[in-house]
């Protein structure tokens, strides 16, 4: 019973890694956070490429629209990071749409485009889910670091 027990513990740390911490704030941490080809931190984001994240969560009041923030922290500067039209949360939902009810479950795709001009730094970048009140609906920061594209 207990190597079962270990067994469930263990199967999503595999599948999802541990690339995910918590935010300040008692901000809702997701059920999960997916960033594709990434299994530890810190993730590499790829100059000229774009990260895929699939970020679980359960919304603990109606929401009828959210949007993204995004913001980085390299070298000691903090700045907001542009996500353009991804920012729209409600756009990239999957199997379901805005408005969300109370406790409903959801699985946001969420795109984040690494810009080729980007410097090769290890940086930290929060993501923050929002609803039409500005209020956290989920949030997670990831580690990770700026690598050149392989030829």
């Amino acid at each position: 019973m207990l190597r079962a027990l270990f067994l469930i513990a263990l199967v999503p740390a595999l599948a999802y890694g541990n690339v995910a911490r918590v935010c300040t704030g008692s901000r809702p941490f997701p059920t999960t956070v997916d960033v594709v080809g990434c299994t530890a931190a810190p993730c590499n984001l790829v100059r000229g490429q774009d990260v895929i994240a699939y970020i679980d969560f359960t919304v603990d009041r109606a929401v009828s629209s959210m949007t993204t923030v995004a913001t980085a922290t390299a070298l000691g500067v903090v700045t907001n990071y542009p996500l353009g039209t991804n920012a729209v949360t409600c756009n990239f939902l999957q199997g379901t749409s805005c408005p969300l009810s109370a406790n409903e479950d959801v699985t946001y795709r969420l795109t984040m485009p690494i810009l080729a001009i980007y410097p090769l730094v290890s940086l930290s970048i929060e993501i923050n889910v929002v609803d039409q009140a500005n209020a956290s609906v989920a949030c997670f920061v990831v580690d990770a670091q700026v690598v050149a594209a392989s030829n």
